[in-house]
């Protein structure tokens, strides 16, 4: 690999990475102090930007960087080549710096410099589940996801699994999809936003009841806490993924959740916009009282306005249900959604029979405010 012999200077303008100096010291320390767990302490921190940045490069183990971001040591990114001309990129920035693009601009001037000086064929990406922050540059970078390997590292003394990703010499430096990040949406009586993670025994109470047994049978009954967990951490997924929005709605005043809103099978439409399908439930306790049809509306309402207003700019969506799931055909025709269609026997109910399929669509134009 044609590795340059000494730390070249890379900057876009804004971000600048280079080879360590004295004076880096102390921002290195303080780097890693914010991380008290891990045990690092001054000599770590001048060993490694006194001499071990530079001997790591002249072995090839690791092409290491610090990042400078207005003038100041900011952290820093290195790629660490392996045994078949591929490299592992890593990156580590000061708290102080963090928020502006900083680590999303010092790893494209990594991929730069391993594709273009270094001649690697693929740079590969992995990181904690649930390390957003580094699962954030990656996709901001252009990095394809990959499969979630189970114990893949060691952390803390324990082995967890890991995000995995890669990029190509070729592939654009920009996010591959988008990364759904959901507007909170409130109305007089509701507040539609993120589940927290506090959550898990409300989601299990809402989500255990002979109704969901019957039309969702692929849900766990009894739903536990466990299920609720694992169920919060797929929304994150599928946020991250681009597949799927999935809002808490939640009362307004006391903010207790009362079910779930989802948008999902979003794709452009036939002219212009996005057609998207809707799925909701609603805990027990809140039924009755026209909680869905509400947050719905004003779902709905941010959906189909214009990007220019921070909507989705969308043309239609859809509800899909059992034909004998009369309340939730309910919710569908209060919203002045349109029957569009039936199929015969393509809903599987819990009891072990196939129930009609009922769709509903709405547009722009049918769009209203629900009536009582």
């Amino acid at each position: 690999m044609p590795i340059p012999a000494e730390h070249p200077v890379l900057t876009d303008g804004v971000v600048t990475l280079r080879a360590p100096r004295p004076d880096d010291v102390q921002g290195q320390l303080e780097r890693n102090l914010e991380d008290p767990d891990r045990g690092y302490g001054e000599d770590d921190a001048r060993r490694w930007i006194g001499h071990g940045i530079t001997e790591a490069w002249k072995t090839g183990e690791r092409l290491a960087f610090v990042i400078e971001y207005q003038g100041r040591y900011a952290g820093t990114a290195s790629l660490q080549p392996d045994a078949d001309g591929n490299a592992r990129v890593h990156y580590g920035l000061y708290r102080w710096a963090r928020g502006a693009g900083v680590a999303s601009r010092s790893v494209r001037l990594l991929l730069e410099f391993g594709f273009g000086t270094c001649g690697f064929h693929v740079v590969r990406w992995w990181a904690r589940v649930g390390n957003w922050p580094s699962r954030r540059v990656a996709w901001a970078t252009g990095f394809s996801f990959g499969e979630t390997i189970p114990r893949l590292a060691e952390e803390g003394g324990r082995r967890v699994d890991a995000w995995t990703g890669w990029i190509g010499p070729s592939d654009p430096r920009k996010p591959r999809k988008p990364w759904f990040v959901h507007p909170v949406l409130e109305t007089s009586r509701l507040r539609l936003r993120p589940w927290r993670a506090d959550e898990a025994p409300r989601i299990a109470a809402g989500r255990t009841n002979q109704a969901t047994a019957h039309f969702l049978p692929f849900v766990p009954q009894p739903f536990t806490a466990e299920d609720a967990r694992f169920w919060l951490k797929d929304l994150a997924e599928q946020a991250a993924s681009g597949v799927r929005y999935n809002w808490c709605v939640a009362d307004s005043v006391t903010d207790l959740g009362l079910g779930n809103l989802t948008l999902f099978n979003l794709h452009q439409g036939l002219q212009q916009g996005h057609d998207g399908e809707i799925g909701y439930w609603l805990h027990p306790d809140a039924q009755g009282r026209g909680v869905m049809p509400e947050a719905i509306s004003r779902m709905a309402e941010w959906y189909f306005s214009p990007e220019r207003a921070g909507g989705l700019d969308g043309r239609r969506l859809v509800i899909r249900t059992a034909a004998t799931n009369h309340a939730a055909r309910r919710v569908a025709e209060k919203l002045n959604f349109r029957h569009a269609g039936t199929e015969r026997e393509a809903f599987p109910l819990g009891n072990g029979t196939l129930d009609a399929r009922v769709t509903y669509d709405l547009l722009t134009a049918d769009h209203r405010p629900p009536h009582d």
